[in-house]
């Protein structure tokens, strides 16, 4: 342990002697570790929104979603959305399921009217806002409390509130001539322009039987949120408990989420983007590290031969040279990584960033880039080094003091 600090600190006189040099030829590192950290750092914030993109539309992994259909050709009724709602609420309790809702859609007239604006209500339960990453932007989400109301509890979007042409502070709305309270607002940027709501289950089936066929409210489906590896048992056991609940149903259970889709990687063309632009610049930032490296260590022959003529190993003297570049390396990229968070931190960059996701607030930078640019700069100084250091261990004493 003595000897690798006593290695460190040779390194750090010698940067401290040769300091100009040093900046001449770090310069390009820091540029490139800086390049790098913030490649990786946007890959990674990249990854995570596609993430959950892809989650949001489809669910987290593993979702298992249950179909349930009617075989009569008018359509389910009220009661038949009632028994679904009913088998499905215990399905999910048997089954300890953590995270499940039950869906569906329908169309109701805003403010009653038969015509003009309809808003297209979601039956969602409260876990639905976890499952599908669906954050509120004022007020909240729908929970447990709001079954016991007397008038609906309804989410909206910022479409509603176009069209009622009221604040966020609204606080009811009409629905299918039924006065529902607003409890939270979903806000998701410039395409959300479209009228949607979200309601609990079986207050939809209240008012969308109240309206009448007019509502056109969907069969239920049931959503469960899973463990990848008991995915293919809990289709098959949610499939079954449904048909024996439901007899004359028409049930059909799948795995809804992206990653059920075998052989298809959204990411890879990411990922190998993000590779290919990593590699160019550490490629570029290394050899002209080693261009002035070996350059500089040529300039430094006669040291080294005073150095082996008092005794020092050619191991001493590989360690030391290599030691050299990997802590001015390793510098440079503390210096690269800084400015990367500094820019990253800065107004107009988190703007860019989340163009056209209003509301949306970026998270902190991302530490595994960081690591990265640490670990790949300590790693380019090693390789850079060794070149030099080769070089300086092959001096013979005589010739190199006779230099």
């Amino acid at each position: 342990m003595t000897d690798i600090v006593a290695a460190i600190q040779d390194a750090w006189t010698e940067l401290r002697i040769h300091r100009g040099r040093v900046l001449m030829s770090l310069i390009g590192v820091t540029v490139a570790i800086a390049a790098l950290t913030a490649s990786v750092a946007v890959g990674e914030l990249a990854r995570s929104t596609l993430l959950v993109s892809f989650e949001s539309q489809s669910g987290r992994p593993a979702t298992v979603s249950v179909n349930v259909g009617s075989s009569a050709e008018s359509g389910p009724t009220a009661a038949d959305h009632r028994a679904a709602l009913d088998v499905m609420d215990a399905a999910v309790e048997r089954y300890a399921i953590d995270y499940a809702s039950a869906r569906s859609t329908a169309e109701l007239p805003l403010g009653g009217g038969a015509g003009g604006v309809r808003v297209s209500v979601e039956a969602a339960e409260p876990d639905f806002a976890v499952m599908r990453h669906l954050a509120t932007a004022h007020g909240r989400f729908l929970n447990d409390s709001d079954r016991v109301r007397l008038a609906p509890a309804v989410v909206v979007n910022r479409g509603v509130l176009d069209a009622i042409g009221g604040p966020t502070t609204q606080r009811t709305v009409e629905l299918g001539g039924v006065t529902a309270v607003i409890v939270g607002v979903v806000d998701r940027g410039g395409g959300d322009d479209w009228p949607q709501a979200w309601m609990l289950p079986r207050d939809l089936v209240r008012v969308a039987e109240a309206l009448g066929p007019s509502a056109y409210l969907n069969s239920f489906q049931l959503e469960a949120w899973v463990p990848e590896e008991i995915a293919a048992d809990g289709e098959r056991m949610l499939a079954q408990d449904l048909r024996s609940a439901l007899p004359g149903a028409s049930v059909d259970a799948y795995r809804s989420d992206w990653q059920a889709f075998e052989g298809f990687d959204p990411l890879l063309p990411l990922q190998l983007t993000l590779i290919g632009t990593a590699s160019v610049i550490l490629l570029l930032g290394a050899l002209g590290l080693i261009t002035v490296a070996v350059v500089s260590i040529r300039q430094r022959v006669r040291e080294f031969g005073i150095r082996r003529a008092f005794g020092a190993s050619r191991s001493r003297i590989f360690v030391a040279v290599m030691l050299e570049s990997v802590v001015g390396t390793v510098v440079a990229g503390t210096i690269g990584i800084a400015l990367c968070i500094f820019a990253y931190r800065l107004p107009i960059v988190q703007e860019t960033l989340t163009q056209g996701l209003a509301g949306v607030a970026l998270p902190g930078f991302p530490m595994g880039a960081a690591v990265t640019g640490l670990l790949v700069s300590a790693l380019v100084g090693a390789i850079a080094g060794s070149i030099p250091a080769t070089i300086a261990v092959r001096s013979k004493v005589i010739e190199a003091i006779r230099f």
